[in-house]
Order: C-alpha cells, then structure tokens, then sequence
C-alpha cells in the first residue's frame, strides 16, 4: 500500500520535537509494508503555504500514484481536501477540534474560527481518526470516527535508572525534579500553576526544582523524564498528550490536570494521577507522589499503546477504507 502523507508538523534538525508523533506513526506503518510519501506543510512559516497546498496535494498524489492519503491534523485535511480519485484519511490532534485556550483558560475566537476547517475536512473525509472520546463528541455530524491515540515508542522511551540518567543530562543528584514537558510561553500548557505549585511544595520544606524541557529530540525527552522525578501536566487543553504516555513508558510518575484523555490513561498508574487545576490540590497531588518515593507501573497501563500495536489499528482503517472504495 502506498500512501500519501500530508501534514503539517514533523520534525527537523530546526525544531526536531516538532510532529515527532507523525513522524513514529509513518516509521511504523512503514514496518509493516506501508511505502509513505510525505508532503510537508510548512504553515507555521506562512499561511500561503496552505493555499499552496490546495493545488499541489492532488497533483502529487496523482504522480505518486498513491492508494490514499492521510492527512495529519486539521488544517492539513482541509488543505488535502481537493484531492479526488483517492480516499481521504485525516488524523485530528486536539487543540484543531477543540479550540485552544487563551492564559485564562477560555478558548479563543481566531481557533474556534480555524475549528471549522477540521469540520469541513471530517465531512470531505472517507475516514476520521480522533485520539479521545472528547474529541469524537466534537464531530457529532461524522460516522463512524476511530478513536486511536498516538503510539508510543517503547524502545526510545524505556526506563533506565535516575542518576545514570541525570549524570548524562548534568544534572544534581540531589533533590526533586518536576518536569514540566511543555513550552511554558504556550497559555494553552498552563506554566503559572506548575510555577505555584512548586512554590508551594517549597514552602512545605520539599527540596524540588521545576524543569521545563520542550523543543529537544526525543532521546532528550526520555533521557529527562528518567531524571526526573514526577511530571507534572496542567494544561487547560490537550487531546491525548503525547508526553503522559511517553512518561508512562519510562515508569515516571505523572500528576495531570483533568484534560483530554488522563483519566482513563492514568486510572490504574500509581503514584501519581489526576488532580484538580488549582494550587494547592495540584499541590497536594504531586506532594503525595514524591512521598511514594517509587517509580510508576506506569509502562504495563500503557502498554495497549505500544508503537506496533497502533499502527496495526491504523493500518486496518486503512484496508477498511480501500476495501469500501473497491465495492464502491
């Protein structure tokens, strides 16, 4: 099978974390005997490229002779929308269908103005791939949409002890480290309540240090979340965040506001888990995971999403889709 990736995100040596998860889903169906051709979209440098790739989507397809394409996020599926005689795949991300939020945590106009180019690509589209449930109630005029959360990488993202993993970093032996995976400057991603929360583990005599770790390779990100200590995620908005999982692959324990899929993800991981978005709960959570003093069982609850075993899933909506086309 042969076929057409489209996207907006992946990554670089100018930004290697950027679609890091688009790039593991194409490496993995690729092992097992898909042939991928990528299209980059390059939009966070300007949105001519979008207009760009209305006329020149269909045309690489044709030439490549794919048998579908699959469009990675929003704004790539209404930007592969034009594109006939092959199927239409688009995998949505989070903030694409469910707005992103302003520091306040309210979702602003201009992405809920961008959220009806998702919509109109889930109705082009001849299948819809969601990462949670919350996303799939977003798209109540689409059949028949896939839930299925990014894989993860479990040989990149594997435990390895904390001192052998902080000697490699040039960090201290010495104190707590929570890291917080994510760009703080982002409002979406919350940084004052991991700020407050650390100041107020501070006050209680914790010796613990915030570490915010964003833009580097993956091999980076395990490397820091075996240094670490506990994770901590406060967003106001996220899909299925990829950073829980990977977290969870390498048995760190993660303290997540209650946002997209962490519930369900982080129900029977322990310590760590699902708190309240306000201080001194926040607080509290990570406290009581520090004073657990263990890692998490963190890797067999996440197992299910194991690299291989996702892409298999995708593959199927695949065949699915193919096997329609023929009878139709």
């Amino acid at each position: 099978m042969k076929v057409l990736v489209v996207t907006n995100m992946y990554p670089s040596p100018r930004r290697p974390d950027w679609g890091a998860f688009v790039r593991s889903q194409v490496e993995s169906l690729g092992a097992l005997g898909v042939e991928n051709v990528l299209y980059e979209i390059e939009g966070w440098k300007s949105w001519t490229h979008y207009a760009r790739a209305l006329a020149e989507v269909p045309r690489v397809a044709r030439r490549a002779g794919v048998d579908l394409v699959h469009a990675h996020y929003g704004l790539s599926g209404a930007a592969a929308s034009r594109v006939r005689g092959h199927p239409l795949v688009v995998s949505f991300c989070g903030d694409d269908l469910l707005g992103r939020p302003d520091a306040r945590g309210r979702i602003t106009a201009a992405s809920r103005w961008l959220a009806r180019f998702s919509h109109a690509a889930a109705r082009r589209a001849e299948a819809v791939i969601v990462k949670t449930e919350e996303m799939r109630r977003a798209l109540p005029e689409v059949a028949g949409v896939e839930v299925i959360p990014n894989g993860v990488d479990f040989t990149r993202f594997a435990p390895r002890p904390r001192d052998e993993a902080r000697a490699a970093l040039g960090w201290a032996r010495e104190g707590a480290v929570l890291l917080f995976a994510g760009k703080p400057a982002e409002p979406r991603k919350n940084w004052p309540l991991a700020c407050e929360a650390e100041r107020r583990l501070r006050a209680r005599g914790r010796d613990v240090r915030l570490v915010a770790f964003h833009g580097r390779p993956q091999e980076e990100l395990a490397a820091a979340m075996n240094a670490a200590d506990v994770l901590v995620l406060t967003s106001f908005h996220e899909g299925s965040p990829n950073v829980v999982k990977e977290a969870m692959a390498v048995n760190l324990p993660v303290v997540a506001a209650p946002v997209g899929d962490c519930a369900e993800r982080l129900r029977d991981c322990t310590p760590g888990g699902v708190a309240p978005r306000e201080p001194e709960a926040f607080a509290d959570a990570v406290d009581a995971a520090l004073q657990a003093g263990a890692r998490s069982n963190g890797r067999a609850c996440v197992a299910p999403l194991e690299l291989m075993a996702v892409a298999r899933r995708v593959l199927a909506v695949y065949q699915r889709v193919r096997s329609r086309e023929r009878r139709g």
